[in-house]
């Protein structure tokens, strides 16, 4: 996606950054159409070898632009959505109730509504809320988000299971669950496990899966039930760092199909699927952020490098310090032969806003430069936020044809204020600052 010319300027899918930050300014993601079809067309064969029919959904949480994710959608994923308003984007994007999966926690009684109502797929996070669900109607489908319990680890940045985390419902309470929700009226089940993000390790595909059939096994000898999907969440990792390898994606297909290949038939119904629902893997290394360097402050342990990728535009780094958030960084027209220690950070009036207080860039790095953080197409601008009056940046796709296309707008101080109700002097004040 990213390349270097003699004189170590950056292209980026063909385009020259600093034509791209000329045209849309910076901070602004850039993704890439070709790369997103790439990973998932990778993905899908690697699931083909498997003994059952799998579908695909796309977490849209990680990249929730449209544009982005009709791409994924018309290569033929589905939709996994965390929140009603993820919902209704899987709608907008012409899915029907089949093709999203709703895995929420910590539901209000209106998301709860809003899902029945839809008759989506109903991932349930606590089983403690069937009551609730059972208020407003019977999901024609549902299935429980099991927590594995114990010790997870994953070579990534998060842990999703395991005794400390939030998500899931005990094993031990998992046939209780399901015979609840079958003594309620519900006869068509999923079932699905996802203890950790970003795993670089085919084996934890292997272990997730071999725990996830144990359970489904239990609970089919207690309680006759089949499923119609067993969802082996997401999870599909990418390298953050050079000294990182690739997943190998067809290893996990190998290993997942190897699990499922002795007991899968037992526990499925005659039309059920192996479901998979990844996010990074799709749209992480599909895209960039461009930036620029707008001073350079002196410091006795090195200098301080101030850009405007600040927390509020890419979080990751400030977020996940202790897991590491980490993203390698480019600076267009440097070469990487005379290197340097410095801190990089942004414009927010936080001392969290760093990149890295001690990170090797170029010693050739100038004001004006501009730079390039790698693989932040997934949970970058998603997790944006407005501080400081520091603005969410602006979306640029570039098709597979090669065309640069605005996907969304830079905001302004107009779209911050859009949604407060300005009294009449207020108002008469914005519009004078508007020109009007």
């Amino acid at each position: 996606m990213l390349k270097r010319d003699f004189h170590a300027n950056i292209t980026i899918c063909g385009i020259q950054a600093k034509t791209i930050a000329e045209k849309y300014g910076t901070p602004t993601y850039i993704y890439s159409e070709k790369k997103i079809r790439q990973n998932y067309y990778a993905l899908k064969e690697a699931l083909n070898i498997m003994p059952f029919t799998s579908k695909i959904f796309y977490a849209i949480k990680a990249c929730n632009n449209p544009y982005i994710a009709r791409i994924l959608v018309e290569s033929g994923t589905g939709i996994d959505a965390a929140s009603p308003n993820e919902i209704i984007l899987a709608k907008l994007l012409g899915l029907s109730r089949n093709d999203i999966l709703f895995t929420g926690n910590n539901l209000s009684d209106q998301d709860i509504k809003f899902a029945v109502d839809e008759d989506v797929i109903f991932n349930v996070d606590d089983e403690t809320i069937l009551p609730r669900i059972f208020r407003y109607g019977k999901p024609s489908i549902l299935s429980f988000r099991i927590n594995p319990g114990g010790d997870v680890s994953v070579t990534g940045q998060q842990t999703f299971g395991g005794s400390q985390a939030k998500f899931g419902i005990s094993p031990s309470n998992a046939v209780h669950a399901y015979a609840s929700a079958k003594n309620g009226g519900v006869n068509r089940f999923g079932i699905h496990m996802m203890p950790g993000s970003c795993a670089l390790d085919v084996d934890y595909f292997r272990s997730n899966t071999k725990t996830l059939l144990n359970l489904a096994n239990q609970i089919h000898n207690e309680l006759d039930i089949k499923f119609d999907f067993i969802d082996l969440g997401g999870g599909l990792g990418i390298p953050y760092r050079d000294a990182q390898s690739p997943l190998d994606i067809n290893a996990v297909g190998d290993a997942i199909s190897s699990e499922l290949r002795d007991i899968g038939g037992k526990l499925l119904t005659k039309n059920g699927r192996i479901y998979m629902e990844p996010a990074r893997f799709f749209v992480g290394n599909a895209g960039v952020l461009l930036g620029k360097v707008h001073s350079i402050k002196p410091r006795p342990s090195g200098h301080i490098i101030g850009t405007d990728i600040s927390m509020n535009v890419l979080a990751r780094p400030a977020m996940y310090k202790e897991d590491g958030g980490f993203h390698r960084l480019m600076f267009d027209g440097s070469s990487d032969e005379a290197m340097v220690m410095a801190g990089i950070c942004g414009q927010v009036c936080e001392n969290t806003d760093f990149w890295d207080k001690n990170r090797r860039i170029p010693d050739s790095v100038e004001v004006n430069d501009l730079v390039v953080a790698l693989d932040a197409g997934a949970y970058g601008y998603s997790m944006s936020y407005q501080y400081n009056g520091r603005l969410k940046p602006a979306e640029v796709l570039i098709t597979e044809s090669g065309e640069d296309i605005l996907i969304r707008q830079r905001e302004s101080i107009i779209n911050m204020l859009d949604n407060i109700p300005l009294d009449s002097v207020l108002l008469d004040r914005l519009n004078k600052l508007k020109g009007e």
